[in-house]
């Protein structure tokens, strides 16, 4: 195989590499309002933001699991 993760005859491609890219994004955007919090700024913007990386980074969780586990929990 070529690193892919198959499951049901096809491959996940893309969706792992994203769903790890909007992890990571919750968690700067999380230390991106701590600081603001520290430091005194207005964390407005920032909490926006850091709750909708947070809430697409769970969705796709959400959605990338069943297909790597095999679990049929729907």
């Amino acid at each position: 195989m070529n690193g892919r993760v198959v499951r049901r005859g096809r491959t996940l491609g893309l969706r792992p590499f994203l769903v790890v890219v909007f992890v990571v994004a919750a968690s700067g955007s999380l230390a991106l309002v701590a600081v603001d919090l520290v430091i005194g700024r207005p964390a407005g913007g920032d909490v926006f933001i850091a709750v909708l990386n947070s809430l697409v980074a769970a969705v796709s969780w959400r959605r990338l699991a069943p297909d790597v586990t095999g679990s049929t929990a729907d």
